[in-house]
């Protein structure tokens, strides 16, 4: 896991989403509003985000929100990982200012797995909500209906907030979180949505070749190949090379990629006597992956004799 600091948030997140999010791409126009509220707020607590990248949309949430129990943030987070096998790329982002017009911040790249299984385990429970209206604030049960109606008393209906019981018990893991933030090392922005590009392809290539090995019968239309879709989401992603790629890691020597009549979308088809007892191939490093992670360790010209080990980034 690695952070990228001072980054522009907006860029940034348009980068990774397109590592990803196939389909809802304009759920990233809904995140820009939380973030830039967020940007605007004078409190620090919203500075802090978490951001959710699926194949088909995204998420933003305070982090807090994310860690009480029972909230819409909190069971989001939680069943993509409980209910899906989807790829998943979750971040945390710290806001840290505005330059130039361009809200700025540091990333922080969280490995989903492990983060939801801390959600899960830490998460603080919180019974109760404070409803702020333009005159004045109100409490109420977390579970008790309200909408955005104004109060007779208190006006106009503002924002809400759910209220943790124990606000130390949620601060002790927010400060957790943070200090395992600032631990981690710093990165190649683009080197890394680089290696993420191959990851999805690579993820793809995993997934059709499990899928295959599922199979109990020949399945195509007239029973005589097996057959896999290619994900539509990867499809909405991929180019002409990254789909050659895909073809280059799938262990198949009878491998095609089709369309069928009738029915959407791009299949994986292999003879009926094909060995689908086979993992991928290895995958090599893209052109961008291998330049900039040669740009990344090469050494200055004033002290070739020190130049680091170079490592490619799969």
């Amino acid at each position: 896991m690695q952070r990228f600091d001072n980054v522009d948030v907006f860029a940034s997140l348009n980068a990774l989403m397109r590592q990803n999010t196939g389909f809802y791409q304009s759920d990233l126009e809904i995140d820009k509003e939380i973030i830039a509220r967020a940007a605007a707020s004078p409190d620090a607590a919203d500075k802090t985000l978490l951001w959710l990248s699926r194949p088909s949309g995204t998420y933003c949430f305070k982090e807090r929100d994310v860690f009480l129990k029972d909230t819409g943030p909190h069971n989001t987070w939680r069943f993509h990982k409980e209910q899906t096998r989807d790829r998943i790329l979750a971040y945390a982002i710290e806001l840290t200012g505005v330059e130039d017009g361009k809200i700025r911040g540091n990333l922080y790249e969280l490995d989903y797995a492990q983060h939801y299984q801390r959600v899960k385990e830490q998460a603080v429970p919180a019974d109760m909500v404070r409803l702020t209206y333009a005159y004045g604030d109100r409490e109420q049960p977390a579970k008790e209906f309200f909408d955005a109606s104004p109060d007779p008393r208190l006006g106009k209906y503002m924002h809400y907030e759910t209220l943790p019981n124990d606000p130390a018990a949620l601060r002790e893991v927010l400060q957790a979180e943070k200090h395992s933030r600032d631990a981690l090392t710093p990165g190649d922005f683009k080197a890394h949505v680089a290696a993420l590009h191959d990851g999805l392809i690579e993820h793809e290539a995993r997934r059709i070749v499990e899928r295959m090995k599922g199979l109990d019968r020949l399945n195509s239309p007239n029973k005589t190949h097996f057959m896999v879709e290619i994900a539509p989401a990867f499809m909405q992603l991929a180019s002409t090379k990254d789909t050659d790629r895909l073809f280059s890691m799938l262990p198949y020597k009878t491998l095609s990629f089709s369309k069928i009549d009738g029915r959407h979308g791009t299949y994986a088809l292999i003879g009926k006597d094909e060995n689908r007892d086979r993992e991928i191939r290895k995958s090599r490093p893209s052109i961008r992956a291998q330049l900039a992670a040669d740009k990344k360790t090469a050494a200055p010209k004033k002290a070739a004799t020190k130049s680091k080990k170079h490592e490619m980034e799969v």
